[in-house]
C-alpha cells in the first residue's frame, strides 16, 4: 500500500530525530538558482544556508535540485564568489 506521505512531519529543518514530509515545491516558484561552475569554490555555503536543503553535492560544485527548490534566493545571497544567479522561470 502506498502511503500519501513519505515522512511523518513537514518542516524546513531536521534535527535528525524525526522523519520529514518531502514535497515537490518546485512547480510554483518564479525564479530559480543557476550555478556558474567556473566561479564556484565548492565552499558549501549555499548548501549550508538552503532552508529546504536542496543543494546537491556534485563533487566539485553544488547544484540545486529544482524539484524541491522554492526559489528563495538565499543560496545566491550567501555565495561569497557570486557563483549563483537567480533567473526567471523559463529563461534558461
Amino acid at each position: 500500500m502506498l502511503r500519501p506521505f513519505q515522512f511523518k512531519e513537514e518542516a524546513g529543518w531536521s534535527h535528525a530525530d524525526q522523519l520529514l514530509l518531502c514535497l515537490d515545491t518546485g512547480s510554483w516558484r518564479t525564479v530559480h538558482p543557476v550555478v556558474d561552475n567556473d566561479k564556484c569554490s565548492y565552499c558549501g555555503f549555499c548548501s549550508l544556508y538552503c532552508p529546504v536543503q536542496c543543494m546537491a553535492n556534485k563533487g566539485d560544485h553544488f547544484e540545486p535540485n529544482l524539484t524541491y527548490c522554492k526559489g528563495c534566493g538565499i543560496c545566491a545571497r550567501e555565495c561569497p564568489r557570486k557563483a549563483i544567479a537567480m533567473e526567471k522561470e523559463g529563461d534558461s
